[in-house]
């Protein structure tokens, strides 16, 4: 419990030197020494000093396995996806941050404080926390370590930082028994997510699987959605089309019955990309359509959504004028190079097959493959790769395919 801290906790709050405290009852040196828990005390001394301070020591310890526990709830939560009720035990643990912070609880209170803040998205909250953090790690406990390489995990990825991401996963990896097993899914889960980022769909389905397979086992049903719905894009994006379809059938099911509407959004979105590879244009320009009514304009997803949606409607032919007009208000707005490439892109499509592929050579694939948007490289070069075959170029063709294959299959 670290009786000495939670002895200083209460000197100070009632504004008592240690001469005023130890009075009588032990000498400053002593008290010194209990309070930087070098020394535990006999019992009647521990009585004697929290007697003066008006507290009952026993009532003291009825009280620290109250926050104690009330703790654990917080870390249930968060391993749980709770985000609601673990934002509630939060509220309730602030209000004795001071109290808690003297007990040998303070660790993991500071641990899950940035899970939280992550949760939260609160990014200059977790910058501040990871900071804090590293100023605690040699108290840290081997437990608390192997807790903190997967939350400094996904701060990583949160912070698109996935070149740490990839060192801290190595880390891990060297020392992987110290990972508690509760969070062994979480680990499989942020691997996945971070390989699928590097386009290694085949390697992220696997990881992808044991997610699932430990989240099911854990019966965590929030997180074994979110790992369900991971596994289903890999899926597409390696064109099992019938276990993508099942699997975003299932996840949008289950969505919609436990009003997770991030979630289900996300689902969505992803599942019109699984029609457009099945050349179910309509379909995914009707899913596109939903989603796009769904979220608020201006928003990294709404644009993401606005582009999709645009390269679906080209595909079933649909005008796309007004679509075009609300990317360029985006472009003014945002200044974004990313997004003039793409409205650039979309432009040329309404001109001829020629000035596409040639911007799409010059300026879109050189740009998105400078920058690490790996998925939408991959995506150009594709199309370039056909191109070029069909006009018989198969030298270009086969430079093209090879960069397609080269960055789907690149190990990490």
């Amino acid at each position: 419990m670290n009786i000495g801290s939670i002895l200083k906790y209460y000197r100070m709050k009632n504004n008592l030197t240690q001469a005023e405290l130890s009075n009588g009852v032990c000498s400053i040196s002593h008290l010194s020494k209990i309070e930087s828990n070098k020394y535990i005390p006999h019992t009647e001394t521990i009585n004697e000093l929290f007697k003066r301070m008006g507290i009952e020591w026993e009532r003291e310890v009825d009280i620290y396995e109250y926050w104690k526990e009330k703790l654990e709830t917080f870390i249930m939560h968060s391993v749980y996806y709770d985000l609601k009720s673990m934002e509630e035990v939060y509220k309730e643990l602030s209000t004795k941050e001071d109290y808690l912070q003297s007990t040998d609880l303070v660790n993991r209170y500071e641990l899950y404080k940035l899970r939280y803040y992550l949760f939260k998205r609160d990014k200059p909250r977790t910058t501040q926390q990871v900071s804090i953090l590293k100023r605690m790690e040699t108290s840290f406990t081997d437990y608390e370590n192997g807790v903190s390489k997967v939350i400094y995990l996904i701060h990583d990825i949160f912070s698109q930082d996935f070149t740490a991401a990839e060192n801290r996963l190595k880390q891990i990896e060297a020392h992987r028994e110290r990972i508690p097993f509760m969070f062994e899914g979480e680990l499989f889960y942020q691997k996945a997510y971070l390989l699928h980022n590097r386009a290694q769909y085949g390697r992220s389905t696997y990881f992808a699987e044991m997610a699932v397979d430990h989240f099911r086992k854990d019966n965590n049903y929030i997180r074994l959605l979110h790992a369900q719905l991971l596994l289903a894009i890999n899926y597409t994006n390696r064109d099992f089309i019938l276990q993508a379809d099942s699997l975003f059938k299932t996840v949008l099911r289950n969505a919609k019955l436990m009003e997770m509407d991030e979630l289900y959004r996300g689902a969505l979105y992803n599942y019109s990309m699984l029609q457009n590879r099945r050349g179910l244009h309509k379909s995914a320009y009707d899913m596109l359509q939903e989603v796009k009514t769904l979220l608020e304009p201006g928003t990294d997803f709404y644009q993401a959504v606005l582009i999709h949606l645009l390269q679906t409607a080209v595909e079933e032919k649909q005008e796309i004028d007004s679509l075009l007009d609300e990317l360029e208000g985006l472009v003014e707005r945002k200044k974004d190079p990313y997004l003039k490439v793409q409205l650039d892109y979309f432009r040329k499509t309404k001109i001829s097959q020629r000035e596409l592929f040639d911007y799409c050579e010059q300026i879109a694939f050189p740009f998105l493959k400078k920058h690490d948007y790996i998925g939408e490289a991959r995506s150009i070069a594709w199309r370039l790769a056909n191109y070029y075959r069909s006009t018989g170029d198969y030298e270009k063709a086969g430079m093209y395919s090879l960069y397609h294959y080269d960055k789907g299959e690149k190990e990490l």
